[in-house]
């Protein structure tokens, strides 16, 4: 319920996310039987009279949101602390792929001149991602803008030797695009987690008045 704290809030549900239970220090807050509602959204009022939002949405993937007056939960799918933080790890590690299928490419082919090209592709690709990784963790807006576009590239070029190619299977290709589909949905939410934690250090800095400089004390004449 909040940063740091102890995990108090407890959500089960059944498959196909129907008979949601949800409980708050172990006691029961409410319930959800059929998904039809949670998908329009349902609220419930807490012991300290906050309201708990809790909805189900499909958009770019299926998650759970759960809102506290209308705030995300810390850790929750939605918290924007979390969004940046995910965005981070998979930027780390779609670089430590692409270095580790550069390296395994060089040593298992045996026409090392003829896969070199294609290995140092992967490294520097991998270290511009690991570059975007670290200023992403900084809470860069324009980072997952750039990951995306370069995936956006890359997606384009998958799907052009794809169509073109013979050697590319469809079912492969299509895998590949569903991959990047959610690589997008990750990197969009680190995105407007980025922004919204902007926004909220900027609403801090505008309430918080200035600090008074020391009071001069002047001689009497």
């Amino acid at each position: 319920m909040e940063e740091g704290g102890p995990r108090r809030l407890e959500l089960s549900w059944s498959g196909n996310w129907q008979d949601l239970k949800i409980e708050l220090d172990d006691q029961p807050v409410g319930e959800v039987a059929d998904r039809l509602h949670l998908e329009d959204g349902v609220e419930f009022k807490l012991p300290d009279d906050s309201v708990l939002h809790v909805q189900l949405l499909h958009v770019p993937t299926t998650e759970l949101r759960v809102l506290r007056d209308g705030a995300s939960l810390p850790g929750e799918a939605t918290d924007p602390v979390q969004q940046v933080r995910t965005a981070t790890f998979l930027l780390y590690g779609l670089a430590a792929f692409s270095v580790g299928l550069a390296m395994v490419s060089l040593v298992m082919t045996s026409k090392v001149r003829q896969q070199l090209p294609v290995s140092a592709s992967n490294l520097l690709f991998g270290g511009v991602l690991a570059v975007l990784g670290f200023f992403m963790f900084k809470r860069s807006r324009v980072a997952p803008l750039l990951a995306i576009l370069l995936y956006s590239f890359d997606t384009l070029s998958t799907v052009y030797l794809a169509v073109t190619s013979e050697k590319v299977a469809g079912v492969s290709a299509l895998t590949g695009l569903v991959i990047r589909i959610l690589i997008f949905g990750v990197l969009g939410r680190g995105f407007l987690g980025a922004r919204e934690l902007a926004r909220r250090e900027k609403q801090t800095r505008t309430a918080v008045p200035p600090a008074m400089g020391p009071a001069v004390a002047f001689p009497e004449a």
